[in-house]
């Protein structure tokens, strides 16, 4: 509570006005240096007042806390939303003829169209706390609370019912939960450990180089964001392995975290993207690039991750049974040390899933859009992120363009859907984005922090529960008042923030202007994803020699931030194992993780320096 609003002031400099984005992968890397100042302050505090001192379990839960709150200021999360609430009564025109097209279906419980607000919020030099303007933000942000409240908590009981198979019987890796874990838990070992000194300095001096380069640019970069692809493709067929990214970027985290990641899932995801790129290349060589979006990754993406959801609850299907069985008194309780009662989290689903639905009617959406869209949000999104980043640990996840707004315009045209229900498309856009900082997953890692280190996870599901109450409105709170302070279009703030709620409501104004039935080509694209993940997990259950994973073909097609990373990963994981074994992976791994918090905390420097200066300075990625 002490840290939340400093937090969220750090991080509106961050995300709304100087766009470094510490909350664009996983684990945040701000969330980890605050971590570690925390854990060296408590060295000094057990030498002086032992009493005084945080457990390792304090620590570790101040981390998942502030993670878990932290993701609303997002560049995903919140900003989007406060932008979505206002953004279409101010740039409505008559050239954009907004006003007729979608005015009458947007509700006015959910959106603010009062001429003295839209101009505090897009000029500035207005005081948010007068009266005038707050009463006005009142209803939405408590509406809006309510709901996004009740999205988590849906998300935090699918959770509970299957932590058990995911944390303890599978034992997933966790990749992301590794650095803040040792922090936590070993930080005197972890601190003096040579081969982690080793992987931070060359982290760091990297970092510090490139920052002092922008400073003085007679010192020299290393080129780990300036190299490319293009020099070496420029003509046809050969252009199309430009396609899915042709940079070349070396981030040291990126390579650490890939370290971690199992051997199998590492190459698959390397292949997959390969064979991406080989898709265009054919597509160029017979003519098929002509099609409008082939070779359609975002619907082949869509379909892997409906395939992904599917094959993770079947896998989890024996759980979730154990589950019902015990929630409705048919089997003995085994759940006294789960996060909360199977009974709870079942009704939770239960009544939580009513009430965002029935929010959604409220204004006017039908009942069965309402069901599709928010089980296309789980299977498209919510439950293969959280899967991925459980298995694989992917850092960065982008979900652009495979979310409800888009499958289910491809599956049904927008004539079938509506005007209607295309404006809730838009006013959901806000966690349908990216979601690069989506909850579910950072949920399941606090259940996971939890179990490995021994924490009444019962106390921390509450925690977790209760906090984000309080984050919410905090969060809209200051995000508004720093805008109605500066003003959104004044030039002080990030444009940005216009291209939230300009998205959402070019692809409405889209959608209503040009409408358009069921797109064929889109429709077997998803199901060529779909069965194709499919037939992945089949062999692989069935063969078990068989080294490629169906998870790596999903997360192939937003693998350009990472794929040159993933390869050195793979390289070096594969070299230590054969070569040295598992002994001498073991004594690897503080190396790697070195990579990841000299990045981290370099990173952390930069941009705090960057706010002390007011300008720009090294961000170590993106």
């Amino acid at each position: 509570m002490i840290f939340l609003p400093f937090i969220y002031k750090w991080h509106i400099e961050c995300e709304a006005l100087r766009y470094t984005f510490p909350t664009l992968m996983a684990p945040f890397y701000s969330v980890v240096f605050t971590l570690l100042i925390l854990a060296l302050l408590n060295l000094l505090l057990k030498k002086l007042a032992a009493r005084y001192a945080l457990t390792s379990g304090e620590l570790i839960s101040l981390y998942v806390l502030m993670s878990i709150t932290l993701l609303f200021m997002s560049y995903d999360m919140f900003l989007p939303l406060v932008s979505i609430i206002v953004h279409a009564y101010y740039f409505a025109s008559p050239e954009n003829e907004w006003r007729d097209l979608f005015w009458k279906y947007l509700p006015e419980w959910l959106t603010i169209n009062d001429p003295d607000v839209l101009i505090g919020f897009y000029r500035g030099d207005q005081n948010f706390l007068d009266w005038r303007y707050v009463r006005l933000w009142i209803k939405p942000t408590l509406w809006w609370c309510a709901f996004t409240f009740a999205l988590l908590f849906v998300m935090q009981c699918i959770n509970v019912i299957i932590r058990k198979q995911w944390v303890e019987q599978e034992r997933l890796v966790y990749p992301t939960v590794e650095l803040p874990y040792q922090i936590a838990y070993n930080t005197k070992p972890f601190l003096r450990s040579t081969p982690m000194w080793w992987g931070f300095t060359i982290a760091a001096f990297i970092s510090l180089t490139n920052g002092l380069h922008m400073f003085v640019p007679i010192i020299p970069e290393f080129p780990t964001k300036t190299l490319s692809l293009t020099m070496f493709f420029t003509e046809k067929p050969w252009t199309a392995f430009l396609t899915g990214g042709s940079s070349i970027l070396l981030y040291p985290f990126a390579i650490g975290l890939g370290f971690l990641m199992p051997l199998d899932l590492l190459w698959s995801c390397i292949l997959f993207f390969f064979l991406y790129k080989m898709q265009a290349f054919v597509g160029i060589v017979a003519g098929l690039e002509k099609l409008p979006g082939f070779p359609y990754p975002y619907e082949q993406n869509v379909g892997a991750y409906v395939g992904v959801a599917v094959i993770t609850l079947w896998g989890t299907r024996r759980q979730i049974w154990r589950a019902l069985m015990q929630a409705i008194g048919r089997r003995p309780p085994e759940d006294e040390n789960e996060p909360m009662r199977y009974r709870t989290a079942f009704l939770g689903i239960i009544f939580g899933s009513i009430f965002i639905i029935g929010f959604a009617m409220r204004g006017g959406m039908a009942l069965w859009i309402a069901v599709l869209f928010f089980v296309a949000h789980f299977l498209t999104i919510a439950i293969p992120l959280t899967r991925i980043r459980a298995q694989i640990g992917l850092s960065i996840h982008n979900t652009t363009f495979i979310g409800p707004h888009h499958s289910l315009v491809s599956l049904f045209g927008t004539r079938k859907i509506g005007g209607q229900n295309l404006t809730w498309f838009a006013l959901f856009f806000w966690f349908n984005r990216d979601n690069r900082s989506h909850p579910m997953p950072h949920q399941l890692e606090a259940f996971k922090l939890a179990e490995r280190g021994n924490l009444d996870v019962k106390g921390l599901s509450r925690l977790m529960l209760t906090l984000i109450v309080i984050a919410m409105p905090l969060c809209i709170l200051m995000l508004v008042n720093v805008f109605f302070d500066l003003g959104v279009d004044s030039g002080k703030v990030g444009g940005q923030i216009n291209s939230f709620g300009g998205r959402a409501y070019r692809f409405l104004h889209g959608w209503l202007t040009s409408p358009r039935d069921a797109d064929k080509a889109h429709i077997i694209a998803i199901t060529i994803g779909f069965v194709f993940t499919l037939v992945l997990a089949v062999v692989r259950t069935r063969l078990f020699w068989w080294p490629i994973h169906p998870l790596g073909y999903g997360v192939a097609f937003h693998m350009y931030t990472f794929w040159a990373a993933f390869i050195v990963s793979a390289v070096a994981k594969w070299s230590v194992l054969k070569f040295g074994g598992i002994r001498f992976y073991r004594k690897s791994v503080p190396f790697f993780l070195g990579l990841v918090l000299g990045d981290f905390v370099t990173g952390s420097f930069w941009n705090i320096l960057s706010i002390i200066l007011d300008r720009p300075t090294y961000t170590f990625y993106y």
